[in-house]
């Protein structure tokens, strides 16, 4: 006889099962018919690799909207775009409500089929980027992705300063000022990674494609070319 396939166990003593571990293991997780291009695209996404038996699978029981922060202080259900995804709906292409996930992962850890809404937002929100249309939600960190191109690692954008002078106060604006000089004082060294490994790290991002997408976005003016 077939061996039957032992439940999750929710405790390492084996004291308690999940009991949601073994429903419709087989009858949720089969492939998704090929017109559902979206749909496929997200299942097939290699981080989904953990969670797409859950994401096939989800059962709409709305837990993952319950604890998600986002959820709660903005309009945002985690439970529709699951949903919408099963459904191939294309307009998560531009619905703007992905961004307000914050990637706390409560969805994933709450989820009774394995399921992960944060990483089906990063899917989604890369597919807006690459149609254009989630440009305008990530072109304000093309500063911080310019200085991890250069020096291989990334920088506050300048937008924010403003706002965290306002809310650390003006000690905060005085250490950024001074922060190289401490660093020697400490001696801590520099902050930055070597110029051989930056430079591993833009060979990595323009093999990716990485600083093309920058470029797109209208980085350096696209007038710059490490790769001379």
């Amino acid at each position: 006889m077939p061996k039957t396939k032992e439940p999750t166990t929710l405790a390492d003593d084996g004291a308690h099962t999940n009991p949601y571990s073994v429903i419709a293991e087989n009858t949720f997780s089969e492939p998704p018919p090929a017109h559902l291009e979206l749909t496929a695209r997200i299942a097939t996404d290699p981080r989904m690799h953990a969670h797409v038996e859950g994401f096939l699978s989800c059962i709409q029981c709305g837990i993952c909207t319950s604890g998600c922060p986002a959820a709660r202080f903005g309009d945002y259900s985690p439970r529709e775009i699951v949903r919408r995804a099963l459904d191939g709906d294309p307009t998560l292409l531009s619905d703007d409500t992905v961004w307000l996930c914050f990637y706390c992962y409560t969805c994933q850890s709450r989820c009774p089929r394995g399921n992960s809404v944060a990483v089906i937002n990063q899917i989604i929100r890369g597919l807006q980027v690459e149609e254009g249309y989630g440009i305008k939600h990530v072109e304000m960190f093309t500063a911080w992705a310019e200085q991890f191109y250069d020096k291989g690692i990334g920088g506050t954008p300048q937008v924010f300063f403003a706002d965290r002078v306002e809310a650390l106060g003006p000690k905060w604006r005085a250490f950024i000022a001074r922060r190289d000089e401490l660093r020697d004082e400490l001696g801590l060294g520099s902050m930055f990674p070597s110029e051989r490994a930056a430079a591993e790290m833009r060979t990595i991002m323009d093999e990716t494609g990485f600083r093309d997408r920058l470029v797109s976005m209208g980085a350096w003016g696209g007038d710059r070319d490490h790769r001379a």
